[in-house]
């Protein structure tokens, strides 16, 4: 795929979203699991192209879910983190332990229960969205609507 003079804006403005140089992206790397883009942050970026370059994204919207999921708190953390706490300040308790203790047991905690939670909990289905993808869209001047299954 050639360079064109889109792929340069929409990697400068991706860059600029994300705080990156221009030579950490490519235009293979997702948005998403590449760059951690999902909730607000995508919806920032994709509202700074339409801004930018006038692309219709009304197709994108219409399949926002499948791509990016909401910001902030979800179910799934709460089911590790909220245990994960209570252990941690019990444990200090019970044993005597400073707060400082009961912070590190209930790190460690988390960190083990994020570990199995991407290895054994729900499934990754967001269907991802390359940066060539993006520069595609700004090419065409809008999202590409997609076969109804």
């Amino acid at each position: 795929m050639s360079i064109s003079d889109h792929s340069y804006e929409v990697i400068d403005l991706l860059a600029h979203e994300r705080g990156l140089t221009r030579n950490k992206l490519n235009l293979s790397d997702r948005l998403l699991h590449d760059f951690g883009m999902d909730g607000d942050d995508a919806v920032d970026f994709f509202n700074s192209v339409h801004e930018r370059f006038g692309t219709d994204l009304t197709h994108l919207h219409e399949h926002w879910s499948e791509h990016f999921g909401p910001e902030g708190f979800s179910l799934w953390n709460g089911l590790v983190i909220i245990p994960a706490a209570v252990i941690g300040g019990a444990v200090a308790g019970m044993t005597g332990l400073s707060a400082f203790w009961g912070f590190v047991i209930a790190v460690v905690l988390l960190a083990t229960g994020f570990w199995a939670m991407r290895r054994w909990g729900p499934p990754d289905t967001t269907v991802p969205i390359t940066v060539a993808e993006v520069v595609a869209a700004v090419g065409s001047g809008s999202w590409p609507s997609r076969p109804q299954r």
